[in-house]
């Protein structure tokens, strides 16, 4: 491709692929089908992993999470392992971000403004980094006990006279209240919530940036990631919803972690705290829908829309319920299946596309937008433009997802989880949706077609 477009990606984080327009979620999302009126819809899209830390590492990469050596959340992306930020600068793109990347996990300090210098090494040239979403339940404070801004967001908030408060909420949610404990922001005001903070500094930042060379914005909202604390006005417009049941389960079949795991999120829970619980998750939404609708906006002002492709995306799915879950961390459908929506300017209408794509696969399609030569035998991530451009379908067999506990693979119709030291699963996803029905002692040849692709031996 010879022209170098724009980039525009969005991210939300712990986003159910269910939860865009017409999926199932019953969540009006009015700005996000406006990208998705004129774009592809990946219907069966993945991510590498159900965790932040090393699904963020593989987007970057091109690589699944233990090729580019990030398996666990609490780490740091190598700072020698290339990533396509890095790929696009050397080409002439301003390269930005607003809002979370988890790319240095490892050491809980985004500076106070968020322009760590490493942050530059990595492939930034405009940054404004922020915190994610959990990190206002641990405070530093110097001898004096005066809070230390771990990142720009803690220092907005401190600097209002509310840091303590939100983080004394935080606590409390983690240690005291039930995980699918949902009640409404201590913060009050809808401007001083986090992802509000991000959409303003996104919004600056789209609308004076030159249009002289081309440039990739990540804008990555902190929510709708839990914990479910959306602000009081925005649950008010989801008040009166009910929203569809989450999947029940007699976790029949289910390894014993699952059951243990379940057990400690939701036991106890009623049909009215998962309500809640639902209500809040889509006020959360709601509210990112709104700061899209803004970014859309300013695009189509600036006339910055005809050469800008538009990418939606989330590093995971959330449970939200179903088989007793909440969060992520495991392999099951809600946890895995993200949204994946790519809006270009040659676009005129929707298209949907069952191709097994994973989040990791926009490395390389990025670059190809950008002009950008690489090794594609050196990336486990496969292009998109050729799907976005009508010229092929076809783009791997099956699909990959690991966590430090277990593995993923699914072909489009068969699904095995490979959990260590329990129970392994199988599902047949064309013909049981839900996950209900283990046939891991009953469809052993489909077992032994799947293990041919493992890439833990």
């Amino acid at each position: 491709m010879d022209k170098k477009w724009n980039i525009l990606m969005i991210m939300a984080d712990q986003f159910r692929l269910t939860t865009l327009d017409g999926m199932g979620d019953n969540i009006a999302t009015p700005n996000i089908k406006r990208i998705m009126n004129k774009a592809v819809v990946f219907n069966q899209a993945c991510c590498t992993s159900p965790l932040c830390t090393p699904s963020r590492a593989s987007l970057v990469t091109g690589k699944l999470p233990h090729r580019c050596g990030v398996m666990v959340h609490d780490a740091s992306l190598p700072l020698d392992v290339p990533t396509y930020y890095q790929e696009l600068r050397k080409v002439g793109y301003r390269v930005g971000v607003a809002g979370k990347t988890d790319l240095h996990k490892e050491v809980r300090y985004w500076g106070i403004h968020g322009n760590l210098p490493q942050m530059y090494h990595y492939g930034f040239t405009d940054v404004f980094e922020t915190e994610g979403k959990m990190n206002f339940a641990w405070l530093v404070k110097d001898k004096e006990g005066k809070n230390l801004p771990q990142g720009p967001y803690q220092k907005y908030l401190n600097d209002r006279g509310v840091l303590d408060v939100i983080s004394e909420d935080y606590i409390a949610r983690l240690r005291k209240y039930p995980k699918y404990y949902a009640e409404p922001s201590v913060l009050g005001r809808a401007e001083d919530f986090q992802d509000s903070f991000i959409g303003r500094a996104a919004v600056e930042w789209l609308s004076n940036v030159d249009d002289d060379v081309p440039w990739h914005y990540f804008i990555s909202f902190a929510g709708p990631h839990n914990p479910w604390d959306p602000p009081t006005e925005e649950l008010e417009r989801q008040a009166a919803k009910v929203f569809p049941d989450a999947i029940q389960d007699t976790m029949e079949g289910k390894p014993e972690w699952v059951k243990k795991r379940a057990d400690m999120q939701t036991a106890g829970m009623t049909e009215a705290d998962l309500q809640k619980l639902k209500r809040s998750y889509a006020a959360s939404v709601a509210l990112i829908d709104d700061w899209i609708g803004k970014f859309l906006d300013i695009l189509e002002r600036r006339q910055l829309d005809q050469n800008t492709v538009i990418i939606f995306c989330a590093d995971h799915g959330e449970m939200l319920g179903d088989h007793g879950l909440l969060e992520k961390k495991c392999m099951y459908e809600a946890s895995v299946r993200i949204p994946l929506v790519i809006s270009a300017p040659w676009m005129m209408q929707r298209k949907e596309s069952n191709a097994l794509a994973q989040l990791m696969d926009l490395a390389p399609t990025c670059m190809e937008l950008a002009g950008v030569d690489y090794d594609k035998t050196d990336m486990d991530a496969r292009s998109l433009l050729p799907i976005l451009e009508d010229r092929e379908e076809a783009l791997r067999t099956v699909q990959l997802s690991e966590l430090i506990n277990c593995q993923m693979v699914f072909d489009g119709q068969y699904k095995w989880i490979r959990n260590w030291n329990d129970m392994n699963e199988l599902y047949d996803i064309k013909n049981d949706s839900m996950e209900l029905h283990n046939l891991i002692n009953d469809r052993q040849d489909v077992v032994r077609e799947m293990m041919k692709h493992t890439f833990w031996q």
